[in-house]
C-alpha cells in the first residue's frame, strides 16, 4: 500500500519507531470522515476495518487492508481500536451486540472514540470498555472531508494520561495536532462546545446572505465582504467557491448539524446552563432538516432562509 505523508512539523505527534509501526490497530466505521481517516491509519499500521455496510470497505480490501464481517473479529488481537460513527446509540449497538467490541476485545486494549456522541454517552462507552478490561479515549475531530484525507484534522482529547500517551501514535496518523481536555468525557464536551461556535458562524452566514440578496445586494458581493472583511473565518473561505455556485454536496450535512444541536442543548441541560440563542438555532436546524434539506451540506440551510 501507498504510504501517505505524515503530518507536518508543526504537529505534536510522535515519529513513528519501528515499535509503533507493528502496532496492531482496528478500525470501525468508514463513513465520509472515517473512511479517510482509516486508511491514513492504514499506511502505517497494520489494519483490520469493519463497517456496516461491508461494500464501503472494498476500496481498502483491494490494498490490502483486512476487512471483518463483525465487531467482534475486526478487535480480536488489537491493541488500539478507532470507532468513528454516527452517533451515540451507534457506538453502543456497535460495542454491545452478540458479535460486537465487548466480545472480542482484548484486555488492556485502548478504544478511541472519534465519533461526536456528547460526554454521558461517552462516559457510559467508558464504564462499559472498562468492565471488559479495555481502556477507553474520546477524541472527537475537528474539521472535515478534506482535512480528513490530509491528516490535518484536530483532535480534542480526553482520557488519562497513560492512555492517551498509547494511542498518540494512531493520532498522530490522523491528526496533525490534539488538545488534551481533561478526563474521559472532556473531548466530547469541548467538541460539542466548538460545535456551538461553529452554528453560530454558519447560521449567521447563511441568514445574512439571504438577507442581502434580498436587498438586492449581489452575490459575489456579499461573498468577497463575508470572506474577506472583519468577520471572515477559515470555514467562511472554504465553503466560499461551493456557495457562489450554489453546490450543497454534503461535506457536512444539515442532519448532523441537527445532531450536533441537540448534543449542545442536552450538555447545557447537564450543567444547568441554558443559551436561548443556540436553542433558537438547533430550532432552525431542525426545520431546515423538516423541510427536505437534511442530506446537504450545512450551509443549504441559506435555501431555508431564502424561502422565507
Amino acid at each position: 500500500m501507498q504510504r501517505l505523508p505524515s503530518s507536518s512539523p508543526e504537529s505534536n505527534a510522535p515519529e513513528v519507531g519501528p515499535s509503533a509501526a507493528s502496532m496492531r490497530a482496528a478500525f470501525l466505521g468508514l463513513g465520509n470522515i472515517g473512511m479517510p481517516m482509516a486508511k491514513r491509519v492504514a499506511a502505517r499500521f497494520p489494519l483490520t476495518v469493519w463497517n456496516r455496510t461491508l461494500a464501503k470497505a472494498d476500496a481498502l480490501a483491494a490494498e490490502g487492508v483486512r476487512v471483518a464481517t463483525s465487531p467482534r473479529e475486526c478487535v480480536r488481537d488489537a491493541k488500539v481500536i478507532v470507532t468513528c460513527v454516527s452517533d451515540g446509540r451507534a457506538l453502543e449497538e456497535v460495542l454491545v451486540s452478540d458479535e460486537g467490541v465487548l466480545a472480542g476485545i482484548e484486555p488492556g486494549a485502548v478504544l478511541v472514540d472519534m465519533s461526536t456522541i456528547g460526554r454521558a454517552s461517552a462516559l457510559e462507552a467508558a464504564r462499559l470498555v472498562e468492565r471488559h478490561g479495555g481502556r477507553f479515549v474520546d477524541a472527537p475531530v475537528s474539521g472535515s472531508v478534506g482535512p480528513a484525507q490530509r491528516g490535518e484534522l484536530l483532535g480534542l482529547v480526553g482520557g488519562s494520561d497513560a492512555d492517551v500517551a498509547r494511542v498518540e501514535p494512531v493520532l498522530g496518523a490522523m491528526c496533525r495536532r490534539w488538545l488534551r481536555a481533561g478526563g474521559v468525557g472532556q473531548g466530547q464536551a469541548l467538541k460539542v462546545v466548538l460545535n456551538g461556535v461553529g452554528a453560530h458562524h454558519v447560521i449567521a452566514f447563511a441568514s445574512m446572505l439571504a438577507l442581502g440578496e434580498r436587498a438586492g445586494l449581489a452575490r459575489e458581493t456579499l461573498l468577497e465582504a463575508f470572506t474577506s472583511g472583519a468577520f471572515a473565518s477559515p470555514q467562511y473561505i472554504a465553503k466560499r467557491q461551493k456557495v457562489s455556485e450554489r453546490d450543497y454536496s454534503a461535506e457536512f450535512s444539515l442532519e448532523l448539524a441537527l445532531k450536533d444541536g441537540a448534543l449542545n442543548v442536552a450538555l447545557q441541560d447537564e450543567v444547568r446552563f441554558v443559551l436561548p440563542v443556540h436553542r433558537e438555532i438547533a430550532r432552525e436546524f431542525a426545520q431546515a432538516v423538516a423541510d427536505g434539506l437534511g442530506e446537504e451540506d450545512l450551509f443549504a440551510v441559506e435555501k431555508y432562509f431564502a424561502r422565507r
